[in-house]
């Protein structure tokens, strides 16, 4: 158990720039960029906010509690979005990660030191699985709330210049608890939907002897293109569409916690049923409805059997060029 704390450190403090300081540049930049946009509206509206050519704080004190919920699902929406700026930057920083770590310690040849240690590969393999799928979506989760309360504390306070009550409009309807519960409780969800990437980049990267970024992205692309075109030229129905949302766009991308649907809008973790609304977003039912689709676990397996791949070549593979 020491010995894999021990290996989980080392993960961290060679990947500290991706892991803590990529979260941190995104609260600064979102933060700033948020300031900059206020201090120009208050230059622009004057001394006081209006709703619909009504003075704020009097549009709040006469708005009915249903309009004052959709007020509350509208910042829960919002925080959310501000999250996903946090995961976007997660899943970059991961994908490259998962590509390098087993690729790179071959190419530099450390891999000759780790292995005249007392550490099987399984455990090296499994600690940067660990390392991409816990450690660094908990650091990005507690990035995600300093975020939250700086923006709840930057929007509050501009507010309160305004004579808006940032209480009944801002924190009141907020419900950040609520948020960063779904948000902690989707590390493990994101994590066994993620399993194919993880597979597929980590095998390139135990795999390849030069050049994984190319070899993880052009294979799949490659074969798409040669499904769709087979496609067009026979009587088969093997939907191409199928193949570029299930196989390739789950293989390169599932490592990013937020993913977008065909509309454009953002969904946490996976998608959703038709009949799903906007406050799904930061609900614990898209969890389950993620852990409750068969192609979840189906990837899954997927993932596990390319996990063992990457442990296999790790053990046999030459030093890369």
């Amino acid at each position: 158990m020491n010995t894999f704390v021990t290996q989980l450190k080392r993960e961290y403090w060679e990947n500290r720039g991706g892991f803590f300081r990529a979260p941190m540049v995104v609260i600064g930049v979102v933060v700033l960029i948020t300031i900059m946009g206020l201090t120009v509206g208050q230059f622009s509206v004057g001394s006081h906010i209006q709703m619909m050519g009504v003075p704020l704080t009097k549009a709040i004190n006469s708005m009915p509690a249903d309009k004052l919920q959709k007020v509350a699902e509208g910042i829960n929406l919002g925080l959310a979005g501000m999250s996903m700026l946090v995961q976007f930057a997660l899943g970059i920083v991961l994908f490259f990660y998962l590509i390098g770590c087993l690729f790179d310690e071959r190419k530099d040849r450390s891999v000759l030191f780790w292995k005249s240690m007392p550490v099987s590969d399984v455990q090296t393999v499994l600690t940067k699985i660990v390392a991409a799928t816990l450690l660094a979506p908990a650091i990005a989760w507690a990035a995600g709330i300093l975020l939250h309360l700086l923006m709840l504390a930057v929007i509050g306070g501009f507010f309160w210049i305004n004579d808006v009550s940032p209480m009944k409009l801002l924190w009141g309807p907020a419900e950040p608890l609520k948020l960063w519960g779904v948000m902690l409780a989707g590390i493990p969800v994101n994590a066994i939907w993620a399993l194919p990437s993880i597979g597929w980049l980590m095998l390139v990267s135990s795999w390849a002897r030069g050049k994984p970024f190319l070899w993880a992205v052009f294979v799949p692309v490659i074969a798409g293109i040669l499904l769709t075109w087979f496609d067009a030229l026979s009587s088969l129905s093997i939907p191409d569409t199928w193949y570029w949302k299930e196989v390739f766009a789950r293989g390169l991308f599932s490592i990013f916690p937020w993913t977008f649907d065909a509309s454009g809008a953002f969904r946490f973790g996976l998608e959703f049923s038709k009949d799903s609304t906007p406050s799904d977003v930061v609900s614990l039912k898209s969890l389950w409805m993620v852990l409750t689709m068969m192609k979840t676990w189906l990837g899954a397996a997927a993932g596990i059997a390319m996990i063992a791949g990457a442990v296999y070549f790790r053990r046999y593979r030459e030093l890369s060029d």
